[in-house]
């Protein structure tokens, strides 16, 4: 396992964002010494040109005005003072004789400039970098033509420099050495920090991956990217274990609802085998068995539907709807229902449209349900209320009033929970769906559904929705 993980280190994104920082950390630093280098060198030169144009000033003031003796003896006090070897000192005639010099090997140096001072007027001095084969070093070289004809040549050994610029390269190459080397590890640390958060949400999928639904990845301080990244896992995960919940739920009351109409029609079946005995009471079977099949179909449908609707799986294509039209359309839906039991329906609905962002198909359902509900339970030549407004909180508040028998105060926290019926309700057909599948498609819509009962008087059914149309 050990030699696994070196072999994978290459291959992490760690790894490679460390190589990232060497290069990064080296070029700078390279670019950095490079145009400091080039500086220094340049500095370093003008410098010396400075000294060199200075000195055969001096020296050619000194000729014109104290003579050739004067500038012989300051050659070589020059020389004297600073070594023969670092500085060359030189004066010729027209015919190229030497006339003073500060060495035997000082005039020879000049013999490159000869050339260029051949046309050259007085007042124009000429520089050059000589490498002679002599010497381990270069030399400078400034040489002018006096006004009588004489050349003189002043030189300086570039040694101390190219020693300088020799302990700057040597100092460099350990600069750049250790910058990379702390770079390196700079990158390291700073790669494993930045990614501490994808191997934190690493080890909780591998959790996952054993069936550990409940761990959540922790939040870390790598950056928002990392913690945008840990959200929307943990979200992920919310929805994950919410939608494998209502799976379970589902399930587990598939296999409990669906054991008495299996059971009925397995019992219809078996009675119809052992005593039947003409074609009606196999039609019969049949038939019931087509019914008993119905019923299971949309029990089945129903309850999948409000397990993808509470765990957010069932994404909703939402758009501008008149929530008005919406409750019109299903109280017309309704009326022959309510008729059959003499039951006035009141409407109170506002002069304009009610505007909201939502789902047409599911919010039809929802209200669907609630006036059939409303309906179901109401006692005859009752009366049912349905009204909307829009309230100051930004809200819309819609309301479906009944007054039937009310709701136990024993069954009022459960009416919502999946086939719950109370015992007024279990001589009433219905499965239980209804109010769990109006209360998912609400709260999915970002409302809820409040309920208030008067047993023996009615119950109150109070919907809320946010109040926004589609941008």
């Amino acid at each position: 396992m050990y030699l696994k993980n070196v072999t994978n280190i290459p291959k992490t994104v760690t790894f490679r964002l460390t190589l990232w920082y060497i290069f990064i950390f080296g070029l700078l630093t390279f670019v950095v010494f490079l145009v400091a280098y080039l500086y220094l060198v340049s500095y370093l030169q003008r410098q010396v040109e400075n000294e060199l144009l200075s000195s055969i000033k001096e020296f050619a003031s000194l000729y014109k005005t104290d003579g050739l003796d004067a500038l012989r003896s300051e050659f070589l006090r020059e020389a004297k003072s600073e070594g023969a070897h670092n500085i060359f000192l030189c004066l010729r005639a027209p015919d190229g004789q030497v006339v003073a010099s500060s060495g035997a090997r000082a005039c020879k140096y000049l013999v490159p400039l000869k050339s260029d001072l051949m046309n050259l007027d007085s007042n124009k001095p000429v520089l050059r970098t000589i490498s002679p084969p002599s010497l381990n070093h270069q030399v400078r070289l400034v040489a002018k033509k006096m006004e009588d004809g004489h050349v003189m040549g002043v030189g300086r050994s570039l040694k101390n420099n190219e020693l300088m610029m020799e302990r700057y390269r040597e100092t460099f190459g350990a600069a750049i050495f250790v910058m990379i080397t702390s770079g390196g590890l700079i990158g390291w640390l700073v790669a494993r920090k930045a990614m501490s958060g994808v191997s934190r949400v690493t080890t909780i999928a591998s959790r996952i991956g054993k069936g550990d639904l409940r761990t959540r990845v922790p939040y870390g301080g790598e950056g928002e990217e990392i913690r945008a990244l840990v959200m929307a896992f943990n979200d992920m995960l919310s929805r994950i274990e919410s939608l494998v919940k209502e799976l379970k739920h589902v399930t587990d009351n598939i296999a409990h609802e669906l054991r008495t109409p299996l059971t009925r029609i397995r019992g219809l079946a078996e009675t119809t085998l052992i005593k039947g005995k003409d074609l009606s009471e196999y039609q019969e079977l049949a038939a019931s068995v087509i019914r008993e099949s119905d019923q299971l179909i949309a029990m089945v449908n129903t309850m999948l539907e409000i397990a993808k609707t509470d765990s957010g799986i069932n994404g909703m294509a939402l758009e501008s709807v008149d929530l008005k039209k919406i409750i019109e359309e299903a109280i017309d839906l309704f009326i022959p229902l309510a008729e059959e039991k003499n039951l006035s329906i009141e409407l109170s609905l506002p002069k304009e449209e009610v505007i909201i962002k939502g789902e047409r198909h599911r919010l039809q359902r929802a209200f669907a349900n609630l006036l059939d509900n409303a309906i179901k339970y109401s006692l005859k030549n009752g009366r049912i209320k349905v009204s909307l407004k829009r309230k100051n909180n930004g809200m819309v508040l819609v309301e479906v009033a009944d007054s039937g028998m009310g709701i136990d105060e024993k069954d009022l926290p459960y009416i919502f929970e999946r086939f719950y019926r109370g015992d007024k309700s279990r001589s009433t057909p219905g499965s239980g769906l209804g109010l769990s599948l109006s209360l998912s498609i609400i709260r999915a819509h970002g409302g809820d559904i409040q309920v208030e009962t008067t047993p023996g008087k009615g119950t109150l059914f109070t919907i809320t929705l946010p109040d926004k149309s589609l941008n």
